[in-house]
């Protein structure tokens, strides 16, 4: 769950702090005070794309941190697979934004934005006041439906993915094989001058790199023999041993300069050894025109062939097996091209069985979900309503499977079961993905749930119901959102106001965590027309307070 989020100079947020709570967490305040900024806040740190428009001033720096307790989900975020380590069963996520750099962190080690969304979509779930709009997309029903069915439908999916993937290359494998006979044997005699081609060149690893340094040196011959010469010369001009004679002498009468004679007879030592290695050298130095003429040769070849494959040895050597193969394939055509036919049928039969038993599971699970959801709907003021789920079957198999799947609704009596999508208003909408939601909260992986005015279009008796479902959900989940409506933000375990305000001369947003008289008093304001905190508007207040706390048992 979220444990705090901290958000600077962002918007109209010049610097705010929430310690969010588990259960249901409540956002009031007036008509654009600012409380979407802190969904927007969240975004961010989730890695939505930032723009620099954002910055109101170049010395700005949007700062935003969200904390997360990860405590009774750690198991199922593949944090391994992730590369992150949690310290304390604790994720922190910090993005810093300036004209200049976007940098984002979990716990204070540098990532990218793409490994924060793979992190936090099993951790938060926003709904906004328009994703209700999701509902009139078909494409969406079979999400939610197997959301409600569970994990059984990720390993099916998964499966008919790697069928997809597997099928894909089958395909590809039997096009090659779609040569007239002209092609074929046209194809058979290039690959088999490329592979005698390669095969009598005799190619070995490293050997063109050991010829290129040996023609290197012959190439070179004459300035190598010459600058050894002139080393055999210099060194043979110096006397040591007339050195060595004069020490001598004056040692019989200064014992001290032992030391200096016996290192004038290493040097002496050592000249000597290296006249004779290099008087040995050049005689090694005798150039064998022909040995010079073999080794270009060679390496001429080696360099053709090699010239048609990236000038890569291993890449040679892995075309050349690619060629054989091929060949033979070419060369037992039919039998190949069977092959291939077989392998595609066998994994056409493989993926249409995986998406039937996919297609049977979520038949099994309909009525439950039908049931469910009617009863969810009934619960907040769908009295006539029916509720179905029509399952087609489609020509293709996508990472789906085969299944068509749409939700069929009648909201008034007498009405046909029509698509969703087709008949529903905007609040109508609302109301339905929140029934939705409140089933999916049973099985739903995701620990925080977030609603930005789930309540628009909705009032009277109808609050109250979704106030309940919300609480509901808050049962099995932390729930954070923004009400404008008295029955929701009663319900309420931990309430917080925004408000807009002018310091300085501009104009910013502030964050107060409320204790029960300040909850009684919101409430009070959200009630009142006028927003004076008459009694009787107070009265009413805690009487909403009262009755959620009631309901919360």
């Amino acid at each position: 769950m979220i444990e705090s989020l901290s958000v600077k100079n962002f918007a109209l947020i010049k610097e705010g702090h929430i310690d969010f709570k588990n259960n249901l967490n409540v956002l009031t305040g007036e008509t654009g005070s600012g409380k979407s900024i802190l969904i927007d806040s969240i975004n961010l740190a989730l890695g939505m794309r930032a723009s620099k428009d954002l910055i109101r001033d170049d010395n700005d720096i949007i700062s935003i941190g969200i904390s997360f307790d990860i405590s009774k989900c750690i198991d199922s975020l593949n944090l391994d697979e992730l590369g992150i380590i949690p310290v304390d069963d604790k994720i922190i996520i910090n993005r810093i934004i300036t004209k200049d750099k976007n940098v984002v962190k979990i716990n204070d080690e540098p990532c990218t934005l793409n490994k924060v969304k793979r992190l936090t979509e099993k951790l938060i779930d926003i709904y906004g006041q328009h994703d209700g709009e999701d509902l009139r997309k078909n494409a969406k029903h079979i999400q939610f439906f197997d959301d409600f069915i569970g994990k059984d439908t990720i390993k099916y999916k998964k499966n008919i993915g790697e069928y997809i993937k597997e099928l894909k290359v089958a395909k590809e494998k039997l096009d090659s094989f779609s040569l007239d006979e002209s092609m074929r044997l046209r194809e058979i005699d290039i690959l088999q001058y490329e592979i005698n081609e390669i095969e009598n060149a005799n190619l070995k690893k490293g050997e063109e790199e050991e010829l290129t340094e040996k023609f290197k040196k012959l190439s070179n011959s004459k300035n190598i023999i010459d600058s050894l010469t002139n080393a055999y010369n210099y060194l043979q001009e110096i006397k040591i041993e007339y050195a060595m004679r004069e020490i001598k002498d004056a040692m019989k009468y200064d014992k001290t300069l032992n030391s200096i004679f016996d290192s004038l007879s290493d040097v002496d030592s050592i000249i000597s050894d290296s006249i004779s290695d290099i008087d040995k050298r050049i005689g090694d130095f005798d150039v064998d025109s022909g040995e010079f003429s073999t080794i270009e040769d060679r390496l001429d070849t080696i360099r053709k062939i090699l010239s048609k494959y990236n000038n890569s040895f291993d890449n040679a050597m892995i075309q050349f097996e690619a060629k054989k193969k091929r060949l033979d394939e070419l060369i037992n055509y039919e039998n190949e091209k069977k092959k291939a036919e077989n392998k595609v049928k066998d994994i056409e039969k493989k993926l249409y069985d995986e998406a039937n038993r996919l297609s049977t599971l979520r038949k099994e699970h309909i009525k439950d979900f039908v049931d469910k959801i009617i009863f969810e709907l009934k619960d907040i003021g769908f009295t006539n309503v029916r509720f179905d789920i029509k399952v087609d079957k489609k020509d293709d198999i996508t990472k789906d499977g085969f299944d068509d799947v749409v939700f069929m609704i009648s909201l008034n009596a007498g009405e046909k079961l029509k698509p969703l999508g087709d008949i529903a208003s905007g609040g109508e909408l609302s109301r339905i993905m929140l029934s939705i939601k409140t089933i999916l909260s049973e099985t739903y992986g995701t620990e925080t749930l977030i609603f930005d005015e789930i309540d628009s279009g909705i009032s009277g008796i109808t609050a109250s119901k979704v106030a309940s479902k919300l609480n509901k959900i808050a049962k099995n989940h932390q729930v954070i959102l923004i009400t404008h409506l008295p029955q929701i933000a009663a319900m309420a375990d931990n309430h917080f106001v925004i408000e807009k305000k002018v310091v300085n001369d501009r104009t910013l947003t502030t964050i107060e965590q409320l204790d029960e008289n300040g909850m009684i008093n919101e409430i009070g304001r959200l009630i009142s027309s006028s927003g004076a905190l008459s009694k009787t508007v107070l009265a009413n207040a805690k009487e909403l307070k009262d009755k959620a706390k009631l309901e919360k048992g």
